[in-house]
């Protein structure tokens, strides 16, 4: 029995360095090599970087630890959907692939064994890959040189808890649906719990076991074995029988196509594309729900920043400022299952299609960020002025990051999250835009005449350089394709 069960770990610690040596073989080969593996030096001088000028503008330390946790917890978050990721969808983004993950289909191997190993690959590979650079801000706050080592492997560990009880949360969600539980009742348990926690003011409490360097070691240690627990009970409800049940669907491509006034070529493909959408796991809810949860994680640290510091920012300036990021989300969501290589058997060009994808944009995008924005500024009380430059400022920063992000990445926006140069372009980008409203936003309040006409202006500005770059974007892609670049 003993022998049985040695050879069983032999073969998961050799299956586990597999998964291991595929990850980073799959991101050096789909992000140029080289260009992966300066990633975490990027991520590393963003975070020093973003915690100097942080904390010479008066930020507190604090707010500057929770914010990194943010951050950990909302990457563990979309990390967690990585080993239940279909190998169909896969396919459609990168092209025919062998998955190791997709071995129990024709090996004897255990899924739930499988799935285990590569969940722990996951949280392994991401905290050292893109967690630890993160950490590596602590070296600047302890101020000597002696205890940065210390200072950056303590938050390091703090923040890789983080991380994975994100990817454990997402994890149990997932393991739940395939137990037959709908969306909507997972969700509706998940806000009526938020909101039982924010009536009866517990969310401080809740959210410091998230942040285990504020808290003591014994809350750490509770937060791990917590994340044990769940992640293990996850797997032993996981069903890797369960598959999505079959749907009927009517003719509704003509009828989409149809209301679209535009001409059929163009009407065709926007239609399309809003249908991949809508049949895709979450519909066109996606683009709400990402945008919701930007909406909580900025209104919660603004609402820190007010509480340590005393300076409330303007609300319509800088929420809208900050909205516009949805664009990028959006567009992930309208492009998660496309590739041009599709389009090849129709009698369209490559410019027709993406001009397709931003009217598709524009008409998924609109109601994504208005709805939030306006819970925004009612919620924080905005003034008139400081509400219609902020819709400004949302409008024309939207288009812009859309227009920014299609330039550079094309089909694919989530590949130049692992690319050191398209990510530090499309990071330099956004700060040219962002980063002035923002010093604006909470410098002047309420906004003054001059500065409101020099926002609304810059919003306008902004709106035509993305409205460029995106309809550049069409041909420059083109001439990519052909090149075989």
């Amino acid at each position: 029995m003993s022998g049985a069960s040695t050879r069983q770990g032999a073969t998961a610690w050799r299956l586990f360095a597999v998964l291991f040596r595929e990850e980073w073989r799959l991101h050096t080969r789909l992000f140029g090599g080289w260009r992966f593996a300066l990633f975490p030096l990027v991520i590393a001088t963003l975070a020093v970087g973003a915690t100097v000028a942080l904390r010479e503008t008066g930020t507190a330390e604090g707010t500057i630890i929770t914010g990194l946790h943010v951050l950990a917890l909302c990457f563990g978050l979309y990390s967690g959907t990585a080993g239940f990721a279909g190998s169909d969808m896969l396919e459609n983004v990168f092209g025919d692939l062998s998955l190791v993950l997709s071995t129990p289909a024709t090996l004897p191997l255990s899924r739930r064994r499988l799935l285990g190993l590569f969940l722990l690959k996951d949280a392994l590979f991401y905290t050292i890959a893109f967690v630890l650079p993160m950490a590596a801000s602590n070296a600047v706050l302890v101020g000597r040189l002696a205890r940065a080592p210390l200072a950056v492997g303590t938050l390091w560990l703090s923040l890789s808890l983080s991380f994975v009880a994100g990817m454990v949360l997402t994890v149990a969600v997932i393991a739940i649906r395939t137990r037959g539980v709908p969306a909507w009742a997972i969700a509706s348990v998940v806000v009526v719990a938020i909101g039982g926690l924010w009536v009866l003011g517990l969310t401080p409490l809740v959210w410091a076991v998230f942040v285990p360097l504020e808290g003591s070691l014994a809350s750490a240690g509770g937060l791990a074995v917590g994340g044990a627990v769940v992640a293990t009970a996850s797997l032993v409800v996981y069903d890797p029988t369960y598959g999505h049940p079959s749907r009927t669907a009517g003719d509704r491509f003509a009828r989409l196509s149809d209301a679209v006034p535009l001409e059929s070529s163009t009407s065709a493909l926007v239609s399309k594309t809003l249908l991949d959408l809508a049949r895709s796991s979450g519909g066109v809810w996606k683009p709400f729900v990402s945008a919701t949860i930007l909406l909580a994680l900025v209104a919660a640290l603004v609402g820190l920043v007010e509480t340590i510091t005393g300076i409330a920012p303007a609300p319509g300036i800088f929420f809208g400022g900050v909205l516009g990021l949805t664009a990028f989300t959006t567009y992930n969501w309208l492009t998660q299952f496309d590739a041009l290589e599709a389009y090849l058997v129709y009698p369209v060009s490559v410019a027709d299609v993406f001009q397709a994808k931003r009217i598709a944009f524009v008409l998924v995008g609109a109601p994504t960020v208005a709805v939030p924005y306006l819970g925004a500024i009612y919620w924080f009380e905005a003034t008139a002025v400081d509400a219609v430059v902020g819709a400004l400022l949302l409008a024309g920063y939207a288009l812009y990051y859309y227009g920014l992000t299609v330039y550079i990445a094309g089909f694919d926006p989530n590949e130049f999250l692992f690319d050191a140069v398209r990510f530090t372009l499309f990071t330099v980008g956004v700060a040219i835009a962002l980063v002035p409203t923002l010093v604006a936003g909470f410098v002047v309040v309420p906004p003054s005449t001059t500065v409101a006409l020099a926002l609304a202006l810059s919003g306008l500005g902004f709106g035509v350089v993305g409205y460029a770059l995106s309809s550049r974007a069409g041909p420059r892609w083109n001439e990519r394709y052909r090149a075989g670049d």
